[in-house]
């Protein structure tokens, strides 16, 4: 799956060399597309070289991820550039992106008290 939209803003800003830029669109990105907030889909070579964060690190991301990619109800913050890291790690890593998925799943469901169908 590939999302449009993030691939649109990072077109016309990564040629541009500006790793903050484009960390502030993917961040910014994420916070509204619960698709690429499971990991960026389809990457790129570019940004699979950015992918700079071990399996370790970014589990250990994962709440605070969780909650920055929630903005409805934001617990914590995250800065643009360990949101970035860890969504291009997730779209780079299946073991990774899996174990998420079951946080999120898990997060839902305690959120609703267990009255949501997973």
């Amino acid at each position: 799956m590939r999302c449009e939209e993030l691939y649109r803003l990072l077109s016309i800003y990564w040629q541009q060399d500006d790793r903050d830029i484009a960390y502030n669109l993917i961040s910014a990105h994420i916070s509204t597309c619960p698709s690429c907030a499971r990991g960026i889909p389809s990457l790129s070579e570019a940004l699979l070289s950015d992918d700079t964060l071990t399996c370790e690190q970014c589990r250990a991301r994962f709440p605070t991820y969780y909650e920055a990619t929630h903005p409805d109800y934001p617990l914590v913050s995250m800065s643009h550039v360990e949101m970035a890291e860890v969504a291009i790690h997730l779209g780079n890593c299946s073991a990774c992106r899996d174990q998420y998925r079951e946080l999120e799943r898990l997060s839902v469901l305690e959120e609703s008290d267990g009255v949501v169908d997973i």
